[in-house]
């Protein structure tokens, strides 16, 4: 690699120079380059500094405080419930909240249960013409897809082999056939072997 005029040494060559022996080109390039040789320079008294740092582990029951602090959430717990309970209860206004809502649940199932006994000629009404039109679209669909199949191309070949029995038979038995031979042979290709195949076991 041929350095540009001007240029100065990258982070990792002059990491290549604290690890070993620089290559001839980097020399070069320090030999002529002051402010080169001076940030390696600088840069291996941190790393000597660093080294001779003593080397420190942590307490014995360093793992043991840590763990005795972690809590991990468990929301299908009972506890759980318990804290939402004294959530909602710890202050009036929460507790507001919870019994607004409350109550208007059940108003409203209240309220519901009230208008369907008051309005079953409605319901009934209502009832019969969704399934009215459940039938009639699930009719529709039927018809629109016999109309469909009427006019595939291969349809006329079908209704011509349906309307000779011999002819109809013959295609049965061959199906069959094509079909028992698909299976014996997928049943071959799934049995175990009898014999060990050899570097079978590398």
């Amino acid at each position: 690699m041929t350095r540009s005029p001007g240029s100065h040494l990258s982070a990792d060559e002059i990491d290549a120079c604290l690890i070993g022996v620089p290559t001839p080109e980097i020399q070069r390039h320090l030999d002529q380059c002051s402010q080169c040789l001076e940030q390696v320079k600088i840069d291996r008294e941190i790393a000597e500094l660093v080294a001779a740092l003593p080397l420190t582990s942590p307490a014995a029951d360093f793992a043991d405080r840590v763990m005795a602090r972690v809590v991990v959430p468990d929301p299908f717990a009972i506890r759980s419930l318990q804290a939402t309970r004294r959530r909602l209860f710890s202050t009036p206004r929460s507790f507001a909240a919870a019994a607004g809502f409350a109550l208007f649940l059940l108003g409203s199932m209240a309220g519901s249960v009230v208008w369907s006994l008051s309005h079953q000629e409605t319901l009934a009404a209502l009832g019969s013409w969704l399934f009215a039109q459940g039938g009639q679209a699930v009719w529709l669909g039927v018809q629109g897809l016999a109309s469909n199949l009427l006019e595939q191309p291969w349809y006329g070949g079908l209704k011509s082999l349906a309307d000779n029995p011999g002819r109809l038979a013959v295609f049965s038995a061959l199906g069959s056939f094509a079909y028992l031979s698909g299976l014996i042979a997928l049943r071959r290709l799934l049995a175990a072997p009898t014999q060990q195949v050899a570097h079978a076991g590398l």
